[in-house]
């Protein structure tokens, strides 16, 4: 479980979701997909290595991360399915954008 994870579990926003990526170890696909909608959450996308994107309330993501069966959790953007995580850019203009929006 990455660090992003276990501050949400610890501190959630509340009404904000967070979008995770999910491997499975031993649980079941379909028993999954049920039980992230139980949560507020849905099954987004099936990914490689057995793992799925997730977008589920911040509040829920201790629950998630309770479920037996999973062989990691990570946020989207620190496995680099979800968007910027942070990384230069290039923006509109070509210029390439840090992390704040500036254009060096």
């Amino acid at each position: 479980m990455s660090h992003p994870v276990r501050r949400m579990r610890e501190d959630p926003l509340p009404d904000e979701s967070a979008t995770l990526v999910v491997e499975l170890g031993d649980r079941d696909a379909d028993g999954f997909r049920e039980a992230v909608g139980a949560l507020g959450g849905e099954v987004t996308a099936a990914l490689q290595y057995d793992s799925y994107r997730v977008v589920l309330p911040q509040d829920a993501v201790d629950d998630l991360c309770s479920f037996d069966g999973l062989a990691l959790v990570e946020t989207a953007d620190a496995v680099g399915y979800g968007g910027d995580a942070g990384e230069d850019v290039e923006g509109a203009s070509g210029d390439i954008d840090d992390a704040n929006g500036d254009a060096e």
